[in-house]
């Protein structure tokens, strides 16, 4: 009981002391008047307009890198600056609808049908290169390639067959020297080359394989000539190298090349020394090109002290083009001129000789699908160095040609090519053509033919012999697609 009142008092003091500790509750604050509530809104407002007044920070700058400068060949390709396409032995198509990437593929084919005023028995056109065949349905050539270009490497390969193939790289003679260089491993390779591209100058390509020779200007594939067949002094001078080539493109306008060869458009070669030459190509309108090209060089088996030099130049003149809709497109010349020695040291009955060469090509682009061409061309060759010979399979000589002691006579040939063409597609090109060559010897097939009794090869030959004329007369009708 006394324990319960002791708590209980305990209680009591406690609540009394905690009372008189709390503080009475504070009074609530006077509201502002009117005057100072304006007063602060003119205050914030002042601040605001100072804020406002500030100008504002600039903001972060983040670093951007330059962009990268193009080379000079790429900001300023060569010969980009004008249209070429005018240019007799150079394709006149759109670019390519071929190209993936950094390939771009090549699709080519060359029909025609041929007749020879002379019908030979054996269906043989000789010389030529191109339509080699008479009263034949023809397949001269087709070819299927790929270009490789990247930044650095470079390359291309094109494989080819036809009757083409037969009468230009099928003739090469150095094939016969040793072992493992045949013309069946060469001869259906059109061009093959691997290389590399250098950014300097407007660029400099630098390649080793098989590559096209411009020499007296006419291009190895009809379709970029202005005439369907070639001109008797291309028809003697290399359509293809074996070797070496650089190409400078020294400014956008001029570019020059370098050879190192094995031969005159052979795959081998007879002697040990390098052939070699130049090229140089200037540019400087849109509407004129000049050329020079020179070859040096041992070609003749079994004489090791024979020496070739020739000198090859060529203009291109385009000298109107048409500013309607309706007007002749386009009207050019182009004049080629050739000059060559070749020394001859044995044996001593086969006297050294000259070589001289010329044609005049005339073309009128009436409109984008019709044009024609006028050429005429002349060739001198002192001692029959560089014409073509019978075929290479063949038992046979020109009679006119050194043998058996007797020094060759001189050849002086030419002829006058007229070709009509018509384009129904920049893709295909149709072609109908008529050419008169003449020379001062007996060197173009006859009715006989030039391969043996009945137009075939003869068990004995010594029974027969090729029946050559004085002149010839062909037309020619060319379909060739490219792509």
């Amino acid at each position: 009981m006394m324990r319960a009142s002791w708590v209980l008092g305990v209680m009591c003091v406690s609540s009394t002391l905690w009372a008189q500790e709390t503080p009475a509750a504070a009074p609530a604050a006077a509201e502002p008047s009117n005057s100072e509530l304006q007063q602060q809104i003119k205050q914030l407002a002042e601040r605001l307009r100072q804020l406002e007044a500030k100008p504002a920070p600039a903001p972060a700058v983040v670093p951007v890198a330059a962009p990268k400068k193009l080379p000079l060949d790429l900001r300023e390709p060569p010969f980009g600056e004008y249209d070429f396409g005018w240019m007799n032995g150079t394709n006149r198509q759109p670019a390519s609808l071929l190209t993936m990437g950094p390939l771009t593929w090549s699709l080519y084919v060359d029909a025609y049908y041929g007749w020879q005023f002379w019908a030979p028995v054996d269906h043989t056109v000789f010389p030529s290169t191109t339509a080699p065949r008479h009263n034949e349905i023809g397949f001269n050539l087709a070819t299927l390639g790929v270009e490789l270009q990247l930044d650095g490497p470079i390359g291309r390969i094109y494989l080819q067959y036809g009757s083409n193939v037969e009468t230009d790289a099928g003739q090469d003679a150095t094939v016969q020297r040793g072992f493992f260089l045949t013309d069946k491993a060469f001869q259906f390779i059109q061009q093959a080359a691997a290389g590399w591209h250098f950014h300097a100058l407007h660029g400099i390509n630098l390649e080793i394989g098989i590559f096209p020779s411009y020499v007296a200007l006419e291009s190895y594939l009809p379709q970029e000539n202005w005439n369907y067949t070639h001109a008797l002094m291309s028809d003697s001078t290399p359509y293809y190298f074996f070797g070496i080539r650089n190409q400078m493109y020294i400014t956008q306008r001029l570019k020059i090349e370098l050879w190192l060869v094995n031969g005159w458009q052979t795959f081998g070669q007879w002697h040990e020394g390098r052939a070699g030459g130049y090229l140089v190509n200037w540019r400087p309108r849109e509407w004129v090109s000049l050329t020079t090209a020179a070859y040096f060089g041992q070609e003749v088996q079994l004489d090791p002290g024979s020496f070739r030099v020739y000198f090859d130049s060529y203009a291109q003149l385009r000298y109107y083009k048409g500013k309607k809709e309706r007007s002749i497109r386009w009207a050019a010349i182009c004049f080629v001129i050739d000059a060559g020695y070749e020394k001859r040291t044995t044996p001593d009955w086969i006297p050294s000789g000259t070589m001289v060469g010329a044609s005049l090509t005339h073309r009128v682009q009436w409109s984008d699908q019709w044009a024609t061409t006028l050429r005429g061309d002349l060739f001198y060759d002192s001692t029959q160095a560089l014409i073509p010979k019978l075929p290479l399979a063949s038992p046979y000589k020109l009679p006119t040609e050194a043998q058996n002691g007797i020094p060759p006579q001189p050849f002086l040939g030419g002829g006058i090519t007229l070709t009509q063409d018509y384009l129904p597609s920049p893709w295909i090109v149709t072609r109908l053509e008529y050419s008169h060559r003449e020379a001062n010897v007996p060197y173009f097939s006859g009715p006989g033919g030039i391969t043996g009794p009945g137009g075939i090869a003869a068990m004995d030959f010594r029974t027969f012999k090729p029946d050559l004329r004085n002149r010839d007369d062909r037309i020619l009708f060319n379909v060739t697609l490219r792509l």
